[in-house]
């Protein structure tokens, strides 16, 4: 006799992923008294009704709920005003940087420096117009349609206008990242442009909230592997433990 009902299983599974954002099958079997043969099933029922993404193994979380710049500042806000503040530390005087649209980019952009030189160069009207008040900052905006989901322009014009550009610094907005796929985004042109924009870096730089850690989007956009700075809250031990194993640097903000 199961332990447990197929819906009292799927609503364990649920509350797992919901603490650690990835489960595998044979850790849930094991924890459900049950087989890994059952667990497969209830992870394909899972992610047939649209609540989790399956992975060799396992399922990971869905990247978290998107909406305009604007509604996104409202999700964490304080978590991402910290990593802004943190990523401050790593931007030298006279430096290229790119901003890609994100709403933790929209708070770096009012954090940044005046007087240091910098070149700001962004895809995203949002950031534009905050870094508008920073008259000492030399912005430009890369043109072409505006995606109103991104943000930002996303097309083959912003995508041509990169050609133009070599970045000290990129700073790469993500959706999701998972350790079996890499950084992610939900939108497919999205994820072309920024495949684009991280060959023009230096460096790249991505500030990472704990809800986008082990979350997977459709399209996976640049590996683990490519970062050099990550930056992530203290508590964000599943980033941080992976990251220092790789050939990049890990920050992490002050707690708020």
């Amino acid at each position: 006799m199961e332990k447990f009902s197929p819906e009292e299983r799927h609503q364990l599974i649920l509350n797992l992923l919901e603490s650690h954002n990835k489960v595998m099958a044979t850790d849930l079997a094991a924890r459900l008294g049950t087989t890994e043969a059952t667990i497969r099933r209830d992870l394909r029922f899972l992610a047939n009704e649209g609540l989790c993404k399956r992975i060799h193994g396992g399922v990971l979380s869905l990247v978290p709920p998107t909406g305009t710049q604007e509604q996104r500042l409202e999700n964490r806000n304080s978590e991402k005003q910290a990593l802004a503040l943190a990523a401050l530390t790593i931007i030298k005087a006279e430096q290229v940087i790119f901003l890609d649209a994100s709403s933790t980019h929209m708070l770096l952009a009012s954090l940044l420096p005046n007087d240091i030189g910098l070149t700001v160069v962004t895809n995203s009207p949002a950031i534009a117009t905050r870094l508008l008040e920073r008259q000492y900052i030399r912005t430009i905006l890369i043109g072409g349609e505006l995606n109103y989901a991104v943000g930002g322009a996303i097309d083959i014009t912003a995508v041509e206008a990169l050609s133009k550009f070599r970045f000290d610094l990129c700073f790469m907005g993500i959706c999701g990242w998972s350790s079996a796929a890499g950084f992610s985004a939900i939108h497919y042109q999205d994820s072309q442009f920024k495949r684009h924009a991280v060959s023009k870096a230096g460096a790249i730089v991505a500030l990472c909230t704990e809800d986008k850690i082990e979350a997977l989007g459709s399209y996976p956009f640049m590996t683990s592997e490519d970062v050099d700075y990550l930056i992530c809250s203290p508590s964000n031990t599943i980033a941080k433990d992976y990251f220092s194993q790789l050939d990049c640097t890990v920050i992490t903000s002050n707690p708020t």
